[in-house]
């Protein structure tokens, strides 16, 4: 495709999104800055070590990760304290001029002359950041003139800020660190987006650009893009703006075009269809006709066979009589039957047989006198059938008649109601336990601690954060030891800024070897030796 070609759809593709511009051009806008959750932790930290670390800080990135936008954002938002010197590596030959700018010195002398007189008549608040894009093209001699720069009596108030390739960036390490400056050198590599991370920074530079809609880029679409840019910020915008155009494309070739031959035959068409409609009129006309009713059905009639059928109400239920009917039980035991009858004795039954109970009263059985042959009937069911346990029910005295008790089942029943009339015990009010005393959880060092230590000590800086609690949380987070914890106060962009020291040692390598003791989470978050005389003065610089 030709160039005008492509400029051509990417302006129709801009136009259909209804956007005001195009979001995925090769150029470096700010306001497309992506701040993703990895890229402001970078960014974090770069201002952090910037405050407060010793000296160099390398930046790493492949061409397209995004270091000039980095570069751009982090000189956007740097603290009013520091005299920021921006240079390129390929006019390094400028950086005497450049560097009297910053300092606002008016006679251009060379750079230890200019950075003498600058620390001479200001304090140790203020800081000299130099910041050098694209450091793989500094010479030798270059490198030569930084080092004897930062072996100056005061090159704690100096920081060196180096962008380039990640090749560059390891050598430039392994020159500073056998230079021996006494600070450390710190190596941040640019953050590669992950694929949830591609689908936000696609939607959010389309958002800035204008656009409202949904996704327009499939999940297969997005995945691709993020593996063919390998997550970085440059390849993705190409590939994105390549995957739109050929939406354009396809969308181009997907519009329906009415030919101009269409126009033939299409009054037979219509003619045909109109006879068509005709027949199907005349049908259902036929139809209506002759469904309907004939004369000699009755319409009542044709009303009641559409009429739902009507639940008839269930009939009342019949109570029985009390009356126990006759049990008629078989009981067949060989070739012998025997049978046993028994009845409810009538006003006519014989007197039934009284049985007496256990207080001494007789009670009427409701069963007759029990016959000759009706007990070896009786023995020959005892015989043949199992036994059958029988709950005995109680006896209720008829109306009138009070049961006479045995004297010991009065005598219970009294001990019983005289128990329930006895008050119940009181229990024992409980005392009240002594509260115990209470803890006190062991602390961090805080600022007085820290300025009786040397100054020429060394300790670990591990975090910093605008929250105090969030420092302790960190020490409870990886159980840390307490008694090698320290935490001042000081200032960082004009805010109060909480900072965690690890440890006291006699020597920066003393530091770097406890530094390798440290839990994995902890080294990952690159902590650094720092003397103990930058601590005091930054301690010092809280009113």
């Amino acid at each position: 495709m030709k160039e005008s070609d492509t400029a051509s759809a990417a302006q129709s593709y801009v136009e259909n999104l209804s956007l005001n511009g195009e979001p995925f051009a090769d150029t470096i806008d700010s306001r497309f800055f992506y701040g993703g959750t990895t890229l402001m932790q970078r960014l974090e930290l770069l201002s952090h070590l910037t405050q407060f670390g010793d000296s160099v800080v390398l930046v790493s990135g492949p061409a397209g990760s995004g270091k000039t936008t980095l570069l751009s954002r982090f000189v956007s938002q740097s603290n009013s304290q520091w005299h920021l010197c921006l240079i390129d590596a390929d006019e390094f030959n400028r950086f005497p001029e450049r560097l009297a700018d910053t300092l606002k010195s008016e006679a251009v002398t060379g750079e230890q002359e200019l950075f003498s007189q600058w620390a001479a008549r200001t304090d140790n608040s203020q800081l000299l950041v130099i910041v050098i894009d694209s450091s793989e093209h500094l010479d030798e001699v270059a490198l030569e003139r930084l080092c004897t720069l930062l072996r100056q009596t005061t090159a704690d108030r100096i920081r060196l800020i180096l962008f380039g390739s990640p090749d560059a960036q390891l050598h430039l390490k392994q020159v500073f660190e056998q230079q021996q400056l006494g600070g450390s050198i710190q190596l941040l590599e640019m953050p590669r987006l992950s694929e949830e991370e591609t689908a936000s920074y696609l939607m959010y530079r389309l958002a800035v650009a204008g656009y409202n809609g949904e996704n327009p880029f499939t999940a297969t679409e997005i995945r691709a893009i993020c593996k063919a840019s390998d997550g970085r910020p440059a390849g993705i915008n190409q590939l994105a703006r390549q995957a739109l155009l050929e939406h354009q494309a396809r969308a181009g070739s997907k519009r329906v075009r009415i030919p101009r031959n269409m126009g033939k035959g299409s009054n037979l068409i219509r003619g045909l269809a109109g006879a068509g409609i005709l027949a199907l009129a005349l049908w259902l006309g036929w139809q209506k006709f002759y469904s309907q009713p004939t004369g000699d059905t009755p319409v009542a009639q044709l009303l009641t066979e559409e009429r739902s059928l009507a639940i008839p109400e269930p009939a009342p239920l019949a109570v029985p009589e009390k009356k126990i009917p006759a049990v008629d039980t078989a009981i067949t035991s060989g070739p012998q039957e025997i049978r046993i009858q028994h009845e409810k004795p009538g006003p006519d039954t014989d007197t039934p047989a009284k049985i007496p109970t256990r207080s001494g009263a007789t009670r009427t059985d409701l069963a007759p006198p029990v016959t000759t042959n009706e007990a070896a009937s009786a023995e020959v069911s005892a015989n043949a059938m199992p036994a059958v346990s029988t709950v005995e029910q109680p006896v209720v005295a008829p109306a009138g008649q009070v049961a006479q008790e045995q004297p010991e089942n009065a005598h219970a029943r009294d001990s019983v109601q005289h128990t329930d009339r006895q008050p119940p015990a009181e229990l024992p009010t409980p005392q009240a336990a002594p509260e115990p005393a209470p803890v006190t959880k062991p602390t961090p060092h805080r600022e007085s601690w820290l300025l009786v230590q040397p100054d020429t000590a060394f300790s670990l800086q591990l975090l910093g954060s605008r929250n105090a609690g969030s420092i302790t949380d960190y020490i409870q987070q990886y159980s840390l030891d307490i008694a090698k914890s320290a935490v001042y106060k000081g200032l960082y962009r004009g805010a109060e800024w909480y900072v965690l020291m690890y440890g006291i040692y006699p020597s920066r390598q003393a530091a770097l070897d406890a530094r390798t003791l440290l839990p994995a989470a902890v080294r990952n978050d690159k902590p650094w030796p720092r003397t103990l005389k930058s601590v005091h003065s930054a301690i010092r610089e809280v009113p």
